[in-house]
């Protein structure tokens, strides 16, 4: 069995969180403590006030370490900017939103509560994740406490994709605690002698005041954790949520990132953020012959100066980069997944020759299901320490078994045949052919120039059209928008029986650019029979004098493509995007087949885990867990919710084991002993959880 890697910290309840300055000296080791109270009164505010929720431990220590204003000042600019979600911008969203939160949180929360806003519960859960989705107030239901249910869906990666908090005056004094089904109970939710120590009678009260949905939460802060109505029994894990919440900071996904931008940052001297003048980005969604949809793209600067070369002992040229994109989705604006390649490679001086005034191309693919993306596209250079980055919106669209769809329009500088064999993994194939794109953006040609155009064109392959056998009428319009009747078209018929059996023809248009110099629009539109079929795609281009055109580029197909395909991560990332839209059945069955190619795949397993725990399908719980058992990379949630599992299907031993040995591997993780807690709670072992309790406590304090 692999060793499993737990995460988080203890739940509120148990170790206070108000961070004084005399607690925050307590935690300082000795050697720091001196340099910590020679603190100017901004810096003191900053580190135990202001930034206190999200600051790692690691910065705190190196922040204390430093001896001169000078250095606070440029570790505090660089704090800023690591988080910052566009690196090098002039405004740093993120920073704004922050502090903003605070003056939110100073306004709102701290009435009633003797202490500052910030200071409070809600005040430190707004400031760290933001504001809910939704609230719901209890002020004055018969015999409730009054209370407010927050409600939060794709808050953090570290999170639960989605949970309900809930902060309740637990002494009538205006002061909102957060609340623990696990350490309060329904019955501490309710007023009256009635309910006092009886969470069945609390719970029972709770449904008769306010109905059963605030009861399930006062069982289960997590939505759709499996909850006993009948018994108001418990688990821990809504309490590990909390945990993990309380110390985001030193979640290992959150701390790694942020070691990983610091890295980068003390090693690219300037972040440069120029769309559209440093780096272009070409999209393009494309149907696979298996009929996947995915997004092709090709993200290319604009001079041949701006990739820097270096020379090597052995008189060769190499270049360092590293490509991140960072896909979200375009409706809640939440991360998706994360795409990051370096590319490092060096070559003699004859081939620099054929490519010193080309400008430097790099093509990738993204495998995305239909749908609306916000990309972030962040290109490094490591020879010349400089980032340029931009960000981009696509669309995928989803096949209509009516209607016909060109999801997009490629121009192309050149193209060639390739080998079947690579066809699947090479970006920019349609048909068996390799195409050279260009611009779809800020396309310029000369008038001397041909305008050559490939494109897709998809439907489903039910749609009663392609049997109909007759074809389809496809029409080329080109004009300058500025100048009325500048408009000319072409027209031309396609035959339905060159469609594949997914649903999709491949086809293309050479034109002739002779045009005068200026703006010009191409429409491709394309339809059958009937007029409800009719799909369209449009782009924009300009006609420049000739010593106005870009250079040509040299391409470099990202190497590790089939590696991607085998090792399952395109599978991953086209499961992660159905599951942030709520597709859960289609996401599932993705996630499988990503673990199914690699065992170690933690984000796979993790979210499979929670999905299969959530629908209290125990028996695929485990089922996942024997055909592909945990890695060290495995959370302490996964890790629960798989030992869970184990139990209700009469296996208690091996999830005691599972956890047990979780707790010996990594004895320093106080998470790991919040789900040992549950586990031995589940058992009717209150002894040894009471013990695991306490260790997770220690842990804590020490930290």
């Amino acid at each position: 069995m692999k060793n499993p890697i737990p995460s988080g910290r203890l739940h509120w309840r148990i170790v206070s969180l108000l961070v004084v300055p005399l607690m925050l000296l307590a935690l300082v080791p000795a050697g720091h403590a001196q340099k910590k109270e020679k603190l100017a009164p901004t810096y003191r505010q900053w580190l135990e006030q202001d930034v206190v929720y999200i600051i790692t431990k690691d910065e705190k220590q190196d922040f204390l370490k430093l001896t001169s204003d000078e250095a606070r000042d440029k570790f505090i600019k660089d704090f800023w900017e690591i988080r910052n979600p566009t690196p090098g911008a002039e405004t740093n969203t993120y920073k704004e939103e922050f502090y903003q939160r605070i003056a939110f949180a100073n306004a709102r929360f701290g009435v009633g509560s003797g202490t500052d806003g910030w200071r409070t519960d809600r005040g430190k859960v707004y400031i760290t994740i933001g504001a809910p989705q939704q609230k719901q107030y209890f002020r004055n239901a018969a015999n409730l406490r009054p209370m407010e249910v927050w409600f939060y869906s794709n808050a953090n990666p570290a999170l639960p994709l989605a949970f309900h908090l809930i902060f309740y005056d637990r002494n009538g004094t205006g002061e909102y605690r957060l609340y623990s089904p696990y350490f309060d109970g329904p019955d501490k939710l309710t007023t009256g002698v009635e309910a006092t120590n009886d969470p069945m009678a609390g719970l029972k009260m709770i449904q008769d005041s306010v109905g059963g949905e605030l009861a399930r939460e006062s069982l289960s802060l997590i939505v759709g954790e499996p909850v006993d109505t009948s018994t108001a029994k418990v688990s821990l894990q809504s309490d590990m949520m909390l945990t993990i919440l309380k110390s985001l900071p030193e979640q290992p996904s959150y701390r790694d990132d942020i070691r990983r931008k610091r890295m980068n940052r003390e090693q690219v001297s300037s972040s440069i953020v120029r769309p559209g003048q440093n780096m272009d980005v070409v999209l393009m969604p494309t149907k696979d012959a298996r009929g996947l949809t995915r997004l092709d793209y090709s993200i290319r600067l604009k001079s041949p100066s701006d990739l820097s070369l270096t020379e090597t002992n052995d008189l060769h040229l190499a270049y360092a980069l590293q490509i991140r994109v960072q896909v979200f989705d375009a409706a809640n604006n939440k991360l998706i997944f994360v795409s990051q390649k370096d590319l490092r490679d060096s070559f003699d001086k004859d081939r620099y020759r054929g490519i010193k005034d080309k400008a430097f191309s790099y093509e990738g693919i993204l495998a995305l299901p239909p749908g609306k993306y916000r990309l972030a596209f962040q290109f490094t250079d490591w020879n010349k320490n400089v980032s340029f980055r931009t960000e981009r919106d696509a669309t995928i669209p989803a096949v209509d078994s009516t209607k016909f769809i060109i999801p997009a329009i490629l121009p192309f500088s050149s193209a060639e045949q390739v080998d079947p064999v690579a066809a699947d993994v090479l970006p920019f194939v349609l048909a068996g052919v390799k195409f050279t794109p260009m611009s779809t953006a800020n396309l310029a040609i000369s008038s001397e120039q041909n305008l050559q155009v490939a494109y897709q064109i998809w439907t489903s392959p039910k749609n009663p059209e392609l049997a109909s056998g007759k074809e389809l009428q496809v029409e080329y319009g080109i004009g300058q928008p500025s100048t009325p009747g500048s408009a000319k078209s072409i027209k031309e018929a396609v035959a339905t029986n060159q469609f594949d059996r997914t649903g999709s023809l491949v086809n293309g248009k050479k034109l002739d650019a002779n045009e005068q110099l200026g703006n010009y629009i191409l429409t491709v539109a394309v339809g059958g029979p009937s007029a409800d079929s009719r799909g369209f795609a449009q782009m924009n281009l300009k006609v420049v004098d000739s010593s106005s055109l870009a250079p040509q580029p040299w391409v470099i197909v990202e190497p590790t493509i089939r590696d991607d395909m085998e090792k399952g991560v395109f599978d991953r990332q086209r499961g992660l995007a159905y599951m942030s839209q709520g597709q859960a059945t289609e996401g599932r069955a993705w996630l499988r087949r990503a673990l199914a190619a690699n065992h170690d795949d933690e984000v796979a397993r993790g979210r499979l885990v929670e999905a299969y725990y959530g629908q209290q399908d125990f028996a695929a719980v485990y089922a996942l867990y024997r055909e592909t058992g945990v890695t060290d990379a495995a959370d302490a949630a996964t890790l629960l919710r798989i030992a869970t599992s184990m139990r209700r299907l009469g296996k208690e031993g091996d999830g005691l084991s599972l956890i047990e040995h979780g707790a010996d591997i990594h004895s320093g993780d106080p998470a790991m002993y919040v789900a040992l807690a549950d586990y031995y709670t589940q058992m009717g072992n209150t002894a040894k959880a009471s013990t695991a309790l306490q260790r997770s406590k220690e842990l804590i304090e020490h930290n």
